[in-house]
């Protein structure tokens, strides 16, 4: 295993930014696939949540990429929260690039300003194809596509747009792929578009994460006692009205569908900053990257293995131990003994224990 980023042959000026954050060891997404980059490879990369895939591509775009003011790089994100997590990572990375943040639900006036000169292009499919319909975005200079989360931006029926978007891009054009699975479809899409090397970097479900279940009493009472013995709780609900329900009677912070962009990021915000808990959707269920949220809640039973799993990728990252803890009816029994077979998860009734 590589010890330190030096290994990678990475840039004094990139090592110390590194430094800065506090990062010193790769981890294996990342050794895996930057020496493969710097070589020049297009590559797609199948990593579990929390691996640091983010670091991955936010690394050779500051080896790579020098100021030059247009789109260099477009970096396509499925969600508005995983974009703006994209954006602070690679911004710390490479604090010299400017950069733009292109996603729905806001005002197009500071995109347009930001547009003009930035060298990263961070943004949602639906209003980067806006932008570059209108003429505000332009790609016949882009050096490199990253995809991130792309297994999610097909689930979310974003293919024809990720493939219009980078048709608008130069045949030279650069693709880095990276996604929780690399089913046929995934590879089928990453090899459209020159992508030759493939790159597997560990499993679907991290190993330092405890699952448990809570069968007996009241999910709400029973939420309010987990609270009393963890420090950074997550909690997911499959509708917008339980989850306002629930933060609303434990006066919690809640992040759904309905509320507007801004009062989503203030959310999140105050949830990153110190907050104890956040009752939230699938909406956070995929590419957030909270530190140190050390318990996971499912109020109600995710609708499928994959949003057990990234669900349960909010906790646990970075090599850290973490819990998910299922509260759960009657009803739930058949459906949880056999989404917990399918998985080969190990799963212990909760007793309070920590």
């Amino acid at each position: 295993m590589t010890k330190n980023f030096k290994d990678l042959g990475l840039s004094r000026k990139t090592v110390e930014a590194l430094d800065k954050m506090g990062i010193e060891t790769p981890f294996p997404v990342q050794y895996k696939t930057i020496p493969l980059i710097l070589e020049g490879k297009n590559i797609g990369a199948k990593a579990k949540t929390g691996s640091g895939k983010t670091l991955a591509y936010a690394i050779p775009i500051a080896e790579l990429i020098a100021k030059e003011g247009h789109a260099q790089v477009l970096v396509l994100a499925p969600t508005r929260e995983l974009a703006l997590q994209n954006y602070q990572v690679i911004k710390k990375v490479a604090p010299w690039l400017k950069f733009a943040i292109v996603y729905g639900g806001v005002g197009y006036e500071p995109q347009f300003n930001q547009l003009k000169d930035a060298d990263v292009v961070i943004g949602t499919p639906g209003r980067l194809i806006d932008h570059l319909r209108r003429g505000s975005l332009k790609l016949n200079k882009t050096k490199v596509v990253v995809l991130d989360e792309a297994d999610r931006m097909l689930d979310m029926g974003f293919k024809a747009d990720v493939e219009y978007l980078i048709s608008a891009t130069p045949r030279t054009v650069r693709c880095w792929l990276f996604s929780a699975t690399l089913h046929s479809q995934i590879m089928k899409l990453g090899k459209k578009f020159g992508v030759t090397d493939f790159v597997e970097a560990g499993e679907d479900m991290p190993s330092e994460i405890g699952h448990f279940f809570l069968d007996r009493g009241n999910k709400i009472n029973n939420l309010r006692i987990l609270l009393e013995k963890s420090n950074k709780v997550l909690v997911f609900s499959n509708t917008k009205r339980f989850a306002r329900l629930v933060s609303e009677r434990l006066k919690l912070l809640s992040l759904h569908g309905d509320m507007s962009q801004a009062a989503r990021e203030r959310a999140l915000q105050k949830f990153t900053n110190g907050a104890k808990c956040i009752v939230a959707t699938d909406v956070a269920a995929r590419g957030l990257d909270i530190p140190n949220v050390d318990l996971v809640v499912n109020l109600d039973l995710p609708k499928d293995i994959k949003s057990y799993v990234h669900r349960s990728g909010r906790t646990g990252r970075a090599g850290k131990k973490g819990t998910v803890i299922n509260l759960l009816t009657p009803a739930d029994f058949d459906i949880f003994r056999k989404l917990t077979s399918d998985l080969e998860l190990h799963v212990s009734p909760w007793e309070g224990r920590r």
